[in-house]
């Protein structure tokens, strides 16, 4: 592609990627920079493009679902719900009220894996060693829960069409509910001394800041949008299945800097540990999956869920045989990738991995 390139004495350009050093998807980033400083920043992604879109013409098919699980592998739950919503509109099907509680603590605790993850990485980015080493192996407590409901750490199986695939009993929810007050003890412990270490907080505070303006003309969604102050949640704006009746508090922040993003996390965290504390003792009693029979013909529905990065939406026409006929997926990740090049600008160019950690996008969500 063309790059906007700047001229001027002592300018010059850095170009990162697509080919990155370590196990990273690809993507190029272009910097125009004067000494340190990064004046522009544009991102060029499309590399991990697999034609899915595409192949979900004429659907559903067998492989869908799986089609759905891995749009980005670390929302697994939050697509696969917004798929299984958008069919279970389309054929009309009322799913149990124990599915939906199975469903939203399946989706929190892919939250509080992803930010617990995202926590230690930040930390790893300016050399706290104390929260990178412990969140990293809680982040894996985490997706071993998720492993408990259903053999998978990524919830792959667990959603399905008219509710999920496997119940719980009551020997299996205490030892989830033990499992999650441990790894939340062990979480707060490294996290909160992210928050006391002068060094730390120097280069969190005033970096990469996207203001609320600019968040607003972007678009920007999820933690990233309520870190720069623009109070937006599917839970509570949209809400659907079990959010209608427990919703969750809106975590938000206003200095739209790495701070913030990261203390958003933080926030979310123990919002999404009280949740499932308080759900998962009171589970509905029934079934867990309901019949979801033929789709409605000629129709379209929309489905939003609020994945841990942000907004989800899957848009479905069908057409006079009720196959889709039109699939549009748009991933969180696709709405904030312009805000990490805002953030970089006027930055050093030493603070790109923190900057770009603190939204941690994904490549093969935007490159469907």
């Amino acid at each position: 592609m063309d790059f906007f390139r700047m001229a001027g004495a002592g300018i010059h350009e850095v170009a990162v990627g697509p080919v990155h050093a370590g196990i990273i998807e690809p993507g190029h980033f272009r910097f125009q920079c004067h000494g340190e400083e990064v004046l522009h920043l544009e991102i060029s992604l499309g590399y991990q493009h697999r034609g899915i879109e595409r192949a979900l013409a004429g659907g559903p098919h067998p492989r869908t679902i799986h089609h759905m699980e891995t749009l980005a592998g670390d929302t697994t739950i939050g697509h696969a719900l917004a798929y299984g919503q958008a069919l279970e509109a389309l054929a009309g099907c009322r799913v149990p009220a124990r599915a939906q509680a199975l469903r939203a603590v399946a989706l929190e605790l892919e939250r509080l894996a992803n930010h617990t993850g995202d926590l230690g990485a930040l930390a790893g980015d300016v050399g706290f060693l104390p929260t990178a080493s412990y969140c990293g192996r809680l982040r894996g407590d985490f997706l071993n829960m998720t492993a408990l409901l259903c053999g998978s750490r990524f919830g792959r199986g667990f959603v399905r069409p008219g509710g999920v695939a496997f119940d719980v009993d009551a020997a299996r929810l205490e030892d989830l509910l033990a499992r999650l007050a441990a790894a939340f003890r062990d979480v707060a412990g490294a996290v909160n001394l992210l928050w006391e270490t002068a060094s730390v907080m120097a280069r969190f505070e005033n970096t990469g800041v996207v203001s609320a303006d600019t968040a607003k003309e972007l678009g920007l969604v999820g933690p990233a949008a309520r870190a720069s102050g623009r109070e937006l949640d599917v839970r509570r704006d949209f809400p659907s299945g079990i959010y209608r009746f427990a919703q969750l508090p809106l975590s938000s922040f206003t200095s739209g800097d790495v701070f913030a993003r990261a203390y958003v996390r933080w926030m979310e965290i123990q919002r999404s540990v009280e949740f499932i504390r308080e759900l998962a003792p009171a589970l509905p009693t029934g079934s867990v999956r309901a019949p979801c029979g033929p789709l409605a013909p000629d129709a379209t529905v929309a489905s939003l869920q609020e994945g841990w990065r942000g907004e989800i939406a899957h848009v479905v026409s069908t057409d006079a045989a009720g196959r889709f006929a039109a699939y549009k997926v748009v991933d969180s990740s696709f709405h904030n990738w312009p805000g990490l090049a805002l953030a970089l600008r006027n930055q050093q160019i030493s603070d790109f991995p923190l900057c770009n950690k603190s939204f941690n996008l994904s490549y093969c969500g935007h490159d469907l």
